[in-house]
């Protein structure tokens, strides 16, 4: 049987080691050393006890999601899914992995995904859309994600006038009293449910990301497949044979030796919004200030989506001469859902000629093989994943994969994977500014504060 993802952390080592790899004699270290860590993170996925394997839905939770997006498919021709991070990066990488980055061109329903609060994007979805003809898909884990919440109280509006009935309309939130279920209570519309213990950046493999798999036509226990598969082999191999454990004790070592970027270049446009998917999940996971004792450990390394081939023109000379402060990931697929044959129509020249029987794909795959030798050979520790193809199973499992490791990572550096502190207070500096009436208290506070900011500005205008 192929394998769904081979990983390779076979250049991130160096014989004898050096400031910029590791040697094999330290990876025998780090595996003793890490061994049991690894191991109890092991039973915790075994007995499902990390919040990651409530992705893996009951076939009623499956059965149900199915039957809203079997419903929503014969009845419209748009969808507009509103939610941001998490509610929305996921549901972005699956459609364009899976359907194409210009899917809304081909098929049936379109789907839209709003994931920002900007009134010139509103605005001209609001022209490009017949509301009589768009369904409304509201993702909020709590209901209180201000972004979100605007998008939605505008869209329903313009749903409402044209006709719209409100029993169509599907939120998907966590269960509790406040005021997202209760507008899905008054609307008496469909309501699906994050799994409680899953953070946002983690709910792409439940009813957040399935839904709107499901509305596009891919099945989502193919994306289920690749994730169990995943998980299997986390749980069953022990470390020294474990790709998880390798490259999670790998990049722990190389960040404290000062490569604190860490770059994922994808080698295919269908994964752009994986990137982007993976820099939330990476940064907002493992970035704390505080370790699980309340130790200032400053945790954590900057995550980098690049695409290739496309970077190769903007950042990799950064990254070759630049800071040697980067570990380099490589994510590319082995098979192109369909590959082109290029012909030899000007054989007269030098710079054209040498493409005549070769394929895109082939390209592709060299100029990955290109870059990264390029980098190890510069001392640039790298590391590589490669899908067997573009199918759901091959996506399940690399979502999966990042999210165990990450997890993974967290336990190592000793911090808590599942919350986000470092971004409350921007929250609550918005809730009080906007007027919301459980942070009045808190009006006056921010606004002397945002006085004092406005103090310390210098500003200085251009004239047209």
């Amino acid at each position: 049987m192929e394998d769904l993802i081979k990983v390779d952390v076979g250049h991130l080592l160096a014989e004898g080691g050096s400031d910029h790899f590791l040697s094999a004699a330290e990876l025998d270290s780090l595996i003793a050393g890490y061994g049991t860590v690894f191991r109890e993170f092991q039973v915790d996925l075994r007995e499902r006890r990390s919040p990651i394997t409530l992705s893996f839905l009951e076939e009623e939770d499956i059965a149900r999601i199915k039957g809203i997006a079997a419903e929503l498919r014969g009845k419209y021709e748009n969808v507009l899914l509103l939610g941001i991070g998490g509610s929305a990066l996921g549901t972005k990488a699956i459609l364009q992995f899976l359907r194409g980055p210009y899917n809304i061109l081909e098929d049936r329903p379109r789907l839209f995904v709003l994931d920002n609060i900007d009134p010139a994007v509103a605005a001209q979805l609001g022209r490009i859309l017949d509301f009589g003809e768009t369904a409304l898909v509201y993702t909020s884990k709590s209901g209180a994600t201000p972004e979100t919440a605007a998008n939605f109280i505008y869209f329903y509006q313009r749903y409402r006038e044209a006709g719209g009935d409100d029993r169509d309309i599907v939120i998907i939130c966590d269960p509790g009293d406040n005021g997202i279920n209760h507008l899905a209570r008054k609307l008496n519309c469909h309501l699906l449910r994050f799994p409680p213990a899953l953070q946002g950046r983690y709910s792409v493999m439940s009813s957040v990301g399935f839904l709107p798999a499901e509305l596009a036509g891919i099945d989502c226990r193919e994306l289920l497949k690749g994730a169990e598969a995943v998980h299997r082999a986390a749980v069953e191999a022990p470390p020294a044979e474990n790709p998880l454990f390798l490259l999670g004790a790998c990049l722990l070592q190389l960040s404290r030796r000062g490569k604190s970027i860490h770059v994922l270049f994808h080698y295919s446009s269908l994964l752009v919004e994986f990137g982007l998917w993976f820099m939330q999940l990476w940064g907002e996971s493992l970035g704390k200030r505080l370790s699980l004792t309340g130790e200032v450990v400053k945790a954590g390394t900057t995550p980098l989506a690049c695409t290739g081939a496309t970077d190769q023109h903007s950042l990799l000379q950064l990254f070759k001469e630049g800071p040697d402060d980067k570990v380099f990931g490589f994510v590319g697929v082995e098979r192109a859902q369909r590959d082109l044959r290029l012909a030899g129509v000007f054989p007269e020249e030098l710079e054209y000629s040498y493409f005549e029987g070769h394929t895109m794909q082939e390209q592709l795959q060299i100029e990955q093989l290109a870059t990264e030798m390029s980098l190890v050979n510069s001392g640039h520790p790298c590391y590589r994943i490669t899908l067997r193809d573009v199918s759901a199973p091959a996506l399940g499992a690399l979502f999966y994969f990042y999210e165990a490791l990450t997890v993974f990572m967290a336990q190592l550096y000793n911090v808590n994977p599942y919350d986000q502190p470092g971004v409350e207070e921007g929250k609550h500096i918005t809730y009080a500014l906007m007027g919301r009436k459980d942070y009045r208290h808190r009006e006056e506070e921010y606004r002397k504060g945002l006085e004092r900011y406005r103090e310390g500005s210098r500003i200085f205008g251009i004239k047209e």
